[in-house]
Formats: structure tokens, sequence, C-alpha cells
């Protein structure tokens, strides 16, 4: 016989794993000793049985984040680099290791045998992400597309807004500061747009996740088959505002994000591609093959007259009104990327020739993303050696007579270890960036390209790295005017070394 057992607090259609996922289990069955809540696959494997009897309320409260957070991991390694060369299919990368799809059953326990509720509750979907203590219910709302429709027959797609990216870094200026700038933007990006800017070198290396997934609550309902990014519009422009190229590279599992196989295929995101991530970075768009279509393939180069260039998410909307397309309806919704780069005319790296080579971080954001940061100025590297010797004897006793010779070895070393640590320093800093760069002091997945400080032909790697620095200090320009940050960081393998 099914139980009766009801869940009348879930996790959320989406939450994060690094903190409360609440369930709560309600109408215990006269003769019932526990209350049983399974953390189950969609397939119907069984991740987790817990039983508890219930409280003073007649209930049983579970947190299942500890469970949540086995089944979520950190970023595949080349993250960082999708795009750049054959290391991924484009430059779009779907969440297959930072988010894990469920369901949950509930029942109760009788005289040691189990009964289970007929029905699965869910599925749910967690991301390997962190909130506060106290966000129970976390929303994912400002990071979804908001879609509905407008009047037109067949309806067009009213986008409201983007969503914003899964970053910490949350530093914006409104599309009307662009004018003021000098600068040229597509049409899509009014007055009151959130316009996130990157100052990149041109061998950077930078990615940006999105959730895939849009909120379509809206009435009316835009059509069926917005259902996902459809893909990620890259408009190019020279130091004097001269468009250079304006390019949608399609969100299809051909270039690596999807569900969609094709431009409009309205599949619902789930799981490995509830989030995607595109590596948008001046090395990540230097040139890569994409598909137009399943079968159809063109190359994106980023020119070296580009300037500056602008990254937004696009809806599918019917191709009748893509011509009627302006922009989006609540602005401060809608945050493309900006990425500046030094050297072009569109950015003065001020310092100049005082840089060293440069030093670039990738690490776990709270997200359970990546986020990205540059150290430009004074970096020292330095190796740690411990041996490990034993005292031979110079002298041969099993020859005709007694032999030494003067190169002969003592001390011989038949065991060490060598340790590459190094130490780099920021540029001057503004507030907002000091608050970012937190996330890479407190980040458990921090990985490191050297660059030019990197062995030969792995320039473009990162690698994992361990940072040593055991404390971050908050610093303000109110309180210390002037102010860098200095981070010490070992590889997180140690040089290969011979025995003597």
């Amino acid at each position: 016989m099914a139980s009766t057992v009801t869940l009348t607090q879930n996790p959320g259609d989406y939450n994060l794993a690094y903190g409360t996922n609440a369930c709560t289990l309600s109408v215990l069955p006269s003769g019932a000793s526990k209350f049983i809540l399974q953390v189950a696959t969609t397939g119907g494997d069984v991740l987790a049985d817990i039983r508890q009897t219930a409280n003073a309320e007649g209930k049983a409260i579970f947190d299942i984040q500890n469970i949540l957070q086995t089944y979520v991991h950190v970023s595949p390694i080349g993250t960082e680099q999708i795009g750049l060369g054959n290391v991924s299919a484009a430059n779009l990368q779907e969440s297959v290791n930072e988010v894990e799809r469920y369901v949950i059953n509930v029942g109760h326990e009788i005289n040691g045998t189990t009964n289970l509720r007929s029905v699965s509750y869910g599925p749910y979907e967690v991301i390997g992400g962190k909130k506060p203590f106290y966000d129970v219910a976390w929303s994912a709302g400002p990071y979804q597309a908001s879609l509905n429709a407008d009047d037109s027959n067949p309806p067009c797609t009213n986008i409201y807004g983007n969503g914003q990216p899964l970053s910490d870094n949350e530093q914006y200026i409104l599309g009307s500061e662009l004018t003021q700038m000098g600068v040229a933007a597509p049409s899509s990006i009014g007055i009151n747009t959130r316009v996130q800017i990157h100052d990149v070198f041109p061998d950077d290396l930078h990615t940006v996740s999105y959730f895939n997934k849009p909120y379509t609550g809206g009435l009316p309902s835009p059509p069926s088959a917005a259902s996902c990014i459809e893909g990620f519009r890259i408009t190019s422009y020279q130091e004097d505002g001269t468009l250079v190229n304006d390019v949608i590279i399609p969100n299809i599992m051909a270039n690596g994000g999807g569900p969609n196989v094709a431009y409009g295929d309205g599949q619902q995101p789930r799981n490995n591609s509830l989030v995607i991530t595109g590596g948008f970075g001046p090395q990540n768009l230097s040139s890569f093959l994409y598909y137009t279509t399943p079968t159809t393939q063109a190359t994106y180069s980023l020119s070296k007259a580009v300037a500056y260039y602008y990254v937004q998410t696009v809806a599918y909307t019917p191709g009748t009104c893509l011509a009627t397309f302006t922009g989006y309806e609540d602005e401060s919704m809608h945050w493309p990327q900006m990425y500046r780069i030094y050297g072009r005319g569109a950015v003065v790296n001020t310092s100049g020739c005082l840089d060293y080579d440069h030093i670039q971080f990738s690490w776990l954001n709270s997200y359970g993303f990546r986020d990205y940061y540059t150290f430009t100025k004074k970096n020292v590297r330095s190796t740690k050696r411990r041996a490990k010797n034993f005292l031979a004897n110079t002298s041969d006793y099993n020859s005709t007579e007694l032999t030494t010779d003067a190169g002969a070895r003592g001390y011989t070393t038949y065991s060490q270890e060598i340790q590459e640590t190094f130490t780099a320093e920021t540029g001057y800093m503004s507030d907002e960036d000091a608050d970012y760069l937190e996330g890479l002091f407190n980040s458990p997945d921090v990985r490191v390209r050297l660059g030019d400080n990197g062995p030969t032909n792995y320039e473009s790697y990162f690698f994992g790295c361990n940072v040593t620095s055991a404390s971050w200090t908050e610093k303000s320009y109110r309180k210390d005017k002037l102010f860098q940050y200095t981070i010490k960081f070992k590889l997180a393998n140690n040089i290969k070394s011979q025995r003597g």
C-alpha cells in the first residue's frame, strides 16, 4: 500500500548545494515509526535513504545539502580554454560537472517495512554554488532571461531581459555612459542597460556562465520554441566605432551547448544543459570553427583590428520578427558583456612598460563556475628543495687493492622534493575590484595561467594551484588610498626530481 506521507517543503526547482536545502515531511500514518526520505536520480538510482522519527509537531525536517554536495563538482579541466584550438567544440560548454538533477521519494516505515509514495517529487536541479545560512529558498530569477509574447500573429518573443551571469563580478555601468565614453554599441543596448566591462589583454582567456532556462511565465506566453538561450551574439568594433562584425554563435549541441540540435528546436534545458558556459576572452575568440546549422560550419576569428566587443545572449523569436527587434523591455535586467582590449585604443594600460609578465587566475566562484583576474605587477618565482641523502663510501673494497677517486660522491641523494612557489602583485585597485578579489583568496579551486612564466608551449594552459596566502584583509581607497594586493601560491604538483 502506497504511503500518504507528503513533502510540504522542498528545496525548490533550483538551488545551490552549499547551503540549506530543506525538506519537510508531513502526515505520518498511524502505527508508522519513521518518516522516509530518499534522494534519487531521475533514472531511479537511490543516492541516499534517510529515516527519522516525527518531531513535536508531527513532522520530519531534513537538510540534504551534504548529500547533494557529493554529486556536484568543479568545472572540468580546460574550461578556461574553450574555443581555443581543439580544446572544445566551438566555444560553448554544458554544465556536466556543476549541476545535478534529482528527485525525492517520501514514505514511512512500519514494523521494519518500507512504504513509499507512488509518485516521486521533482525533478529538482542543484548547482555547485554556495549561499548564506539564512538563504533557505534561493531564487534563480535574477539569472534567468524573462520572456513573454507580443500581440503579433504569430506572436513574437518579447524579451524583458537576458539575466545576470553566474559571476561574483557585479560591477556595471549604464548604457548611457557608453555615449559619454565615445564608443559605439548595438541598438539592443539602451540607456539603462547594465553593461559589465572587462578590460583584457590580447592573450587573456575568459569564460562567462549563463542560466540557460528562461522564465516564461509571463502572459501572453512566448512561442514554445523560446525555451533556452538560442545563441550568443558577438558584436565587435574598431577604435573609431566602425563595425567589424556582428555574429551569432548558435547554442546548439554541435557547438558544445544545447539542448537544441538546431536553432528553434524548443528543447527544455535540464541537468547538463541547465547552465551554458561560453569562452569570450580575446584568446578564446581568436579563431575557431562553429556550426550555423547542424551540418554547416563557419569560422569565427576576432580581428586584430577589434578594439572592443560586446557579448549578449539571444532568445528565439520567429523569423518574421527579427527585423522588428530593437531592445529589451526592462533594460535593467539586460546584462551584456563588453570587452575592451588593451593596446587597441579603447582602453589604456596606464602602467604601460612598468608591467611584468602577466599571471592570470581562474577560480571557483560562489555560484560554482569560473571567475578571472590578471595580475600585472611584480611576480617572483622560487623553488624549495628538500633532499634525503645517504653517506656512500668513496673507496672500493671489492678490488685487488684499495683505490679511490677524487670525484667520487660521499653524500648521495636518493630522494628529493622540489616545490615551486610564486608571489604576484596586482596593480592599484578600485574598491569594487578589491571586493571581487576576495573570492580568489577564499576559493577552494584555483587555477593559474603563467603565460611567459610557464613551460614552453603551455603558455595558454591553466595549472592547478594552491593559494598559500592564509588571509585576506579588506582594503579600500577610503582607508588605504592607493593600494594593491599580493598573492602567494604554489603549483598543485611538485617538480619531478631525479635520483643522484
